[in-house]
């Protein structure tokens, strides 16, 4: 967080007003872009676009969904893990997850038998099939590929089963928050991964990138006061520590106050019916009332 200004704030999303008062271009935060208001009202915001469905936050190659079906080679009598070959197929999955091109994996059944998914990025389906050429465990048939394009048509999430965390903790009503989200404001690209509460606390990260550089990050946490309630901390690149004490909340929505900071003096969380997260800064700034909003979607956490 800046003390003087908010362009800092979750990870410094805003950093296209940082030019413009550099420039001395800025005539008023408050005149930037103003939301739809009454006359009588004062409030300024400065709104980056929302992601569309289906759009990334940089270009990425096709998606391809790899089904390994058990085949002739495959030992009924023996697990997974002790058939012939799985510590090299397990090594091949690791090295194409180290070279960024698996991005999902799961085990399931159906009435026929056990079966392996990935979900894998590759430029076709032939770069697909060339990564299990040596592997054993398919080149020896105890595995069968079916290999097919995947087309999402819906923008989600998938993680792995909620972890158990204390039932007593205040922090608990916070999960939905847990995860990777990912916006856009022109030419800068922000993001905040936050970890799943454990042992009284939530870690989070923020970063911008423009132009490929990082230009901004910080590093937050909402952890438990003397009082047990929620209080949200962070500390921006450049700039000192300021903690927001919880002023409200809901099921889906949380909202931090720290009147005597200089702004913003409120920060919000809102989960929205879509699944996407609205983070909100709010206050007075240059003596009117400014709004920052950072719409979000989640995504990979890679």
């Amino acid at each position: 967080m800046r003390t003087k200004n908010a362009t800092n704030w979750l990870a410094g999303a805003a950093m296209a007003m940082i030019t413009l008062i550099a420039q001395g271009q800025a005539q008023d935060v408050a005149k930037a872009a103003p939301m739809p208001q009454s006359p009588a009202a004062t409030t300024a915001s400065v709104t980056p676009p929302q992601l569309k469905p289906g759009e990334a936050i940089a270009p990425a190659l096709p998606l391809f969904i790899v089904h390994f079906i058990t085949g002739p080679g495959w030992d009924k009598d023996k697990a997974a893990d002790e058939q012939n070959g799985f510590k090299e197929h397990s090594q091949n999955l690791s090295r194409m997850r180290a070279a960024g091109m698996l991005v999902l994996g799961a085990r399931y059944q159906d009435s026929v038998a056990d079966k392996g998914m990935l979900i894998v990025r590759a430029d076709n389906a032939e770069a697909v099939s060339s990564q299990f050429v040596a592997d054993p465990m398919v080149k020896n048939k105890l595995f069968v590929l079916d290999i097919a394009a995947f087309m999402p048509f819906f923008e989600g999430f998938v993680g792995r089963p909620t972890r158990t965390i204390a039932a007593d903790s205040p922090l608990n009503a916070l999960t939905w928050l847990a995860g990777c989200w990912f916006g856009r404001s022109g030419k800068n690209e922000f993001r905040e991964h936050w970890m799943r509460p454990a042992g009284g606390l939530m870690l989070g990260m923020g970063r911008t990138i423009s132009g490929g550089k990082a230009v901004s990050y910080e590093a937050m946490r909402i952890e438990l006061d003397s009082a047990g309630a929620p209080v949200f901390v962070a500390k921006p690149s450049g700039q000192p520590e300021a903690s927001f004490k919880r002023l409200k909340f809901d099921a889906t929505s949380i909202v931090f106050e720290n009147a005597e900071h200089d702004f913003p003096q409120v920060i919000k969380y809102q989960l929205q019916p879509d699944g996407a997260l609205h983070a909100q800064i709010e206050g007075k700034l240059k003596g009117r009332d400014a709004r920052i909003e950072f719409p979000m979607r989640r995504g990979s956490c890679e």
